[in-house]
């Protein structure tokens, strides 16, 4: 995943740390330009470019979904004992 990226601060947690209900969230992994905006493609400059990009962040975020579930179950395991 090279646009998004997981953040899950607790995958350090271990028994014994304070109590806490596992997530993860996404994250942006994106160029900031110095006005703030976060860039997520190159300029698009034809109707080719605006579907192969759009259908990359698809596969992109269909990545993330698979991950994220594998993390989010990891941590319950971990965290809860399931």
């Amino acid at each position: 995943m090279n646009n998004f990226a997981m953040y899950s601060p607790l995958r350090a947690w271990k028994k014994g740390d304070i109590p806490a209900d596992p997530f993860v969230s996404l994250e942006l992994g994106t160029h900031v330009e110095s006005d703030g905006r976060q860039i997520l493609t190159p300029n698009l400059m034809t109707d080719a470019e605006i579907d192969y990009e759009v259908d990359c962040l698809i596969k992109e975020l269909e990545q993330f979904r698979k991950a994220a579930k594998k993390e989010l179950l990891s941590l319950r395991a971990k965290m809860h004992g399931n």
